[in-house]
Formats: C-alpha cells, structure tokens, sequence
C-alpha cells in the first residue's frame, strides 16, 4: 500500500439519482438509521475479526446551536478503499443488491448527510493503510458550481492497525437539529426498535451518546399459554414459517424474473440470481392492551420497516367498488384497544426508497397477506354472509380467542377480583423492557389472571358514597338562608416606584459576574477596605441617583463596606473607544474612596496604590503570566464550550484516558453540584480538561475549532492540505506555548516569559469577537 492518494475525487451524480429526487422526505432519526445500515450491511458481510461489530452515534447537546450541532456515526468496520469512498460518496450509486443488505439504494447515504446539514466528513482506513483517508463534501458549494471534485486529505493514525468508518454532519439544519438535540431518548428508543432483531441476535452494538442501545423485546405471553374457544384450544402465540418456490430476481432494479431468464427484462441487467422467498416469524398476544401500542412489526434483511403496524387488522372488501376498509380489530369493550403483535420477516418483499413501507401492490406483498389473515374477514359471521369459508389463518384464530377483554384465564387478562388490571399490566410490561428480571417471564400476568375469580368470589360491595356536597356549594356562594355574601374583590393597589434595590435587582438578573474584580480594595490611610462585587450588565443602562444621563460604571454603596458595581458593557466609552472595562472600575473605586474618606489625593495615586496593591494578579511578569495564561485558556474553553456541546460524547472520545481521568479529578476537586454524567452529556467537561488536551483536540479536529468558530484563522476555503495543515499548525503551536505555561509551574528566562507572553497577546487575538465581547 502506498502513501500516495490523488488530491481529488470526482462525486459527479449518478443518473440513477433522477428517478428519485422526488422522494427524500426523510425524519432525522431516518437518516441516522440509513448511516448505521451502511455500517450493519458491512458487518453482514465482513465482521470484524477484532472486536463486536459496533456503531458509535453521537448526537449533539442540548444546549447547542445548529451551526455548532454535529452528528456523528462511526464504525469498527473493515474501511475502505479509495475506490470504494469515490463510489459511496456518488449519489445515486451503490454497490449494495436489491436483496440482501440493508443500506438497499446509494443515494441513502446522499440524502441522509444533506438532510441533516450542508457539511459532510467522511473517514475511513483498513488495518493495513497507514493513515486515514478523509474527504468533506460542503454541499452549498457543490450546488453552487458545476465542479464535482472534492479534495481528499490524509490524517495519520493514532495507533496503527486502526480500521473503519466515520461520518461527521456539520451546519445542522435548523428545522432538524432541535430533534437530533433534544430528542437522544427517542431517537435511542427508535434506533433499538427497529434494530432489535440484529442487536438481540447478531451481536451487534449501537451506541448512542456512549449508552449501549438496548432491543426492544417483545412482552408477550408465553407459547404453552392459551386460551379455549368452542372446546379447541387457541395458543398465545403461532410460528410462522412459509416457503414459497424459488424465483429469478434482478439484483439491481429488484424485479422478479420469469422462470429461466437470465436478463432482467425490465432493466436489461444480466445481474439475475435466484433467490429464496421466505415468509417467517411469529405472531401473537401480548401481555397488555393498549390504545397505540401493538400490531405487527415487519422486517426486511433485520431491520423493522413497518413497526406495529395494524393495516392487516382491517378488512378490504374486493367486491366493493368504493374500496373503503374497515376495522376488525379492535372492536370489542375497551373500544380502540388492542394486544395483538407480532415479528414477521419478509426478505423477499420490495421496500420503497424511504424504507417505511413495502410496495403494497406487488404479488409478494399480496401473498403474506393471505398467509397471516386468510382471504376473507377475520370476523366469522361477515365471512359466512359474503359467502367465505372458515377462516383458520393465524390472525383469524387469534382474533377469535382473544378478541374480548374480560379479566381471568378466560381472556388472559391480570385482573383484581372486580376490574381489569390494565394500566398495572403495563407498568409490569415497563419493567420488563428495563431488564427487571421479576418481570421477565409472564408469571406475574398469568397469577393475576387465575386469582382474578378467587378475588372476585371474595370481594364485597364498597360502601355508599357520602352525602352530597352540594350544599356546601351553595354555602360557598351565599345562596342559602342565613349564609354570609360572598366579599367583594379589593382594587388592586397602585404600582409602586422603583426603588433604589428593584434597579440593582434589574441590573444583577441580566449581568455576568466579573470574578477577578471581586476582592478587597483598601488602602492604608482610607479606612475600612471595601468589599466589592462586579456585575457586566447587558441590555439596560445604568443611572446613578440625580442624574441625568447614563453612566459606564456605578459603585453603589451596600451595607457596611459592601459596594456592587455595576459596568454598561454597551457604553459607548468601551464600544467605541475600547477603554480598559477594569481600569475604570478600579478609577470609580479610587474616587468612591477619596470621596468617602475626605481625601486630598489625587485619584491617579489611589489608582496606582489600588492597582499594585489590590490587583497583583493583573500585572503580566513572572508568576502572573502563568495566570495570565490560564485565563486565555478559559476563555477558549468557553469559546470551544459550544462547539464541543454539539457533539459532546463525540469529542469526548477524542480525549486520551489521562485527559478524560484529569478532568473527573478536577470537577470532583472543585464540588460540582451537577452529576459527572450530566457535565459529559452538555459538553461542559472541556471547562476541566487540561489545556494539553485543548491542544490534541485542536489537532485533531482544526476543521471544527477555526474559521472563525472558535479562532479566526482560515482552514476550510483554503485550496491546498498543506496550506490548511500550516494554518491549523499556527494555531496549535500557539495553543501549544499557552497551555504549556498554564500547566507546568516552572522557573523561565525572560525569553521564554517574553514568549509565553506574546503566545497569550497572539493567541488572544485568534479568539472570535463572540468570546472577547463575552469577557470585556
């Protein structure tokens, strides 16, 4: 294998792309299951050898904002070759057949990426490659030209024989990146439905914001359970298992093929194989009703493409020219509540595009449901009247043995000696999807449903309700003889005049603390010291009594030697003439003092004295570059805070054990009030991580930290790697040197202090206007 890779690809459309450019209409949690296909249709095919084949997805944070949200999806998959991310990224192309694999069309993965933002990363390696093959796909500049050739990149490999593929979504949409943000619970409890074939009994792992997605089972009764209906016994489950004849079909277009072609006659393709057709599963009571959850989940090559789904429980009368449907189930008292379920896999039956149905029309379809529900309706007397024989399909059986609902053995309904037990019977079935193994068996169903008639034998009549209380009623109105009127309503008081402490109440609930101004400022000679606290004030302005005008910066006296200040961070005096937001604090504070203390000073001298001798952390020399440094690293965090919390567990992993262990110290050092759990999932740990590890994330990721994100410099327009790499390399240089003075104390030369302090001046300037202003 060779280091050498072309500086682009060309991903000009396929023409397979313009039969369906009609049809993208695609949920979020869609387009994530149609990256995770592509990784489970790998593992189909190629396990690997090393490990459980697994899928990472990490979504963004809650408190993200669509231009910094990421989704990623990354796999331990074999990887690919250049050739092969060339025909992936080609939209309309795919290497995968009509039958047999998951990810079914190549323009699943173009529409979900494009779907869910304009920017996609895609990196993938072998084992054997010696680094990481990368390619961005910015589609706003696509649709704006006529160029399809994207630049591919390399990216070194943490450790050799590292292997898979990842995809990075950047630029979220905004009408998407709410529910990718604030919907992980769903989209997990989606994403393990669908799925839970593959993951119950494949071994594959999904995980989703570092949470192992679990399978949703089935709560069902068990097979050696039944019920008796005109002396036969109906069992609460039946198998299935129809084979159907062998048949040619077309491996790309999908259609079946008469007997003995060897060229599609649809699409002219000599891809013709045989392939087997299979009807298989089960179908069945589960152990609880419910208004919405039951119905019959259809699978295709492992993956639900109908979840719960009830059309196969209305009956569609040929004979009727209208071809209006009607429902057979449910139908009986609670009405529109229901319990049948079912799994039953149909590989061999087209899906559309999208994936959320069958092609309804073909014979295939046609034929499973014949096999599940028989010709005629599912209701014996409607069968005899149209003239239909006995219905002995499965869902007719268990139409006819469980369509009541009265509690006992009877009916297989848990009930409590007078009533029902439903909303119990569903608080047990949430219990057995949480893993509780009281609940996993169906004995607990079962033992409420054969005490039903020893309770119910036992149980008395309640007692009679009170008397009514409708005459306290009339009381409360002062309709009754003797009975006080009800008081008329007070006016309301008039609206008081903002007081002095409602104005500083104002100010402090739209203000950011300014902690390195909340000390001790007293001087020998001016009495007692005064206790300062600092407010930035956004969106008022800010008066002092019996003035006019606004004013930058009021220090309002408190009780004792308390004084809060208060600092207009609109003024135009910082605005517009970038006056130092701490010197003139330090000023009022100077002249509050010499005021107070009839001072004959000059305000320039208390300023000197209140600066070297309160405010020893401002100076930049020796010990308080250190500080210096740490401070600019903070307010990269802050700045990197956003952008991390848009995919928090993704960037998370980035970080080496150490890091991530230094970071855990650091918040249990400090007494967090929040969990540790809570501080990963929103992206705050990068507020304790070690600036080394501010660095590495950089480094790994320039993409998503400069072009004025977090630092100024240019990275993506730029048309070279190795400008990019040069620009990127300045920044982490300059990181590198801040963080490097943050983190190790040490004694340094003057040169390095001097360079340590043009790092911060440096790498201050990087810093996005966004942040500066946060911090003035």
């Amino acid at each position: 294998m060779t280091d050498v890779v072309p500086d682009t690809i060309n991903v000009q459309p396929h023409p397979r792309l313009l039969s369906v450019l009609g049809d993208i209409e695609f949920a979020p949690w869609q387009c994530i299951a149609e990256l995770v296909d592509n990784s489970f249709d790998e593992f189909l095919r190629n396990p690997p050898e090393d490990d459980a084949p697994t899928v990472w997805v990490t979504l963004p944070a809650r408190n993200s904002t669509p231009k910094d949200g990421e989704v990623w999806v990354k796999d331990n998959g074999p990887g690919m070759t250049l050739d092969q991310l060339n025909n992936a990224l080609r939209a309309g192309w795919t290497s995968n057949d009509r039958f047999g694999q998951l990810g079914l069309f190549g323009v699943g993965f173009n529409i979900a990426t494009a779907r869910l933002g304009q920017v996609a990363v895609v990196r993938t390696a072998r084992a054997e490659d010696p680094h990481w093959t990368v390619v961005t796909i910015d589609l706003k500049a696509l649709a704006a030209g006529t160029d399809f050739a994207l630049p591919v990149v390399t990216e070194p490999k943490s450790t050799g024989g590292e292997h898979g593929t990842e995809i990075v979504i950047r630029n979220l949409k905004q009408e998407h990146h709410q529910t990718v943000s604030r919907g992980q619970s769903k989209i997990k409890q989606i994403l393990g439905d669908i799925y839970s074939y593959l993951l119950s009994t494949r071994g594959f792992r999904l995980i989703v914001d570092g949470e192992l997605v679990k399978p949703r089972l089935p709560c069902v009764w068990d097979k050696s359970r039944f019920v008796v209906r005109n002396n036969e016994r109906i069992p609460a489950i039946f198998d299935i298992d129809e084979r159907l004849p062998e048949r040619r079909v077309c491996m790309d277009c999908g259609e079946w093929q008469e007997v003995g072609d060897s060229t599609c006659e649809y699409c002219g393709s000599g891809r013709v194989e045989t392939r087997e057709r299979r009807i298989w599963g089960w179908v069945g009571i589960q152990r609880y009703i419910h208004s919405s959850d039951f119905g019959i989940d259809f699978i295709r090559n492992g993956r639900k493409i109908l979840v719960r789904n009830r059309s196969l429980f209305n009956w569609d009368d040929p004979d009727d020219p209208t071809g209006s449907s009607e429902i057979e189930y449910p139908i009986e008292f609670p009405r529109g509540l229901g319990r049948i379920v079912g799994e039953i896999h149909i590989d061999h039956v087209r899906v559309n595009y999208q994936k959320n149905a069958f092609e309804y029309d073909t014979p295939e379809w046609k034929r499973v449901v014949r096999v599940l529900r028989g010709d005629g309706p599912l209701r014996p007397k409607i069968g005899q009247r149209l003239g239909y024989g006995p219905n002995s399909s499965p869902l007719a059986q268990l139409f006819t043995g469980y369509r009541t609902n009265e509690p006992g053995l009877k009916d297989l309904i848990p009930g409590n000696g007078t009533a029902p037990l439903h909303e119990l019977a569903r608080e047990w079935a949430d219990k057995f999807r949480k893993g509780d193994p009281e609940y996993q068996t169906d004995e607990k169903w079962h033992q409420a449903a054969e005490q039903h008639l020893e309770l119910k034998e036992a149980a008395k009549e309640p007692p009679a309700t009170g008397a009514d209380s409708g005459g306290d009623i009339l009381a409360t109105k002062g309709l009754l003889p003797n009975a006080p009127a009800t008081p008329p309503t007070p006016p309301s008081p008039p609206t008081p005049v903002e007081s002095e402490d409602d104005r500083r109440a104002k100010w402090r609930s739209s203000a950011t603390p300014l902690p390195d101004l909340d000390a001790s400022f007293g001087l020998p000679g001016h009495g007692a010291p005064l206790q300062v606290r600092s407010w930035l004030v956004r969106g008022h302005r800010i008066t002092r009594p019996n003035e006019t005008g606004p004013v930058p910066v009021y220090v309002a006296s408190g009780k004792g030697a308390q004084v809060d200040v208060f600092i207009d961070a609109e003024h135009p005096i910082f605005v517009d003439f970038a006056v130092d937001t701490r010197d003139l604090v330090v000023i009022e504070l100077a002249d509050f003092l010499r005021v107070r203390d009839n001072s004959s000073r000059a305000i320039s001298a208390i300023f000197a004295d209140l600066k070297d001798k309160c405010l020893p952390d401002h100076r930049i020399a020796g010990p308080f570059l250190t500080d210096l440094a740490a401070r600019t690293l903070n307010r990269i965090r802050e700045a990197m805070q956003p952008v991390v919390a848009g995919n928090a567990a993704g960037y998370w992993s980035l970080l080496s054990a150490d890091d991530q262990g230094a970071a855990e110290r650091l918040f249990a050092v400090e007494g967090g009030s929040a969990s540790w759990e809570d501080v990963t999932a929103s992206g705050e740990w990068v507020g304790y991580v070690p600036g080394a590890a501010l660095v590495h994330l950089v480094e790994q990721r320039p993409e998503a930290f400069l072009d004025g994100r977090v630092f100024r410099s240019s990275y993506q327009p730029l048309g070279t790697a190795s400008a990019k790499r040069a620009s990127a390399d300045r920044v982490v240089d300059l990181l590198g040197d801040v963080a490097t003075l943050a983190d190790v104390p040490a004694r340094r030369s003057p040169e390095e202090l001097q360079r340590g302090r043009l790092a911060c001046l440096l790498l201050s300037q990087e810093i996005v206007e966004a942040v500066e202003e946060d911090v003035a």
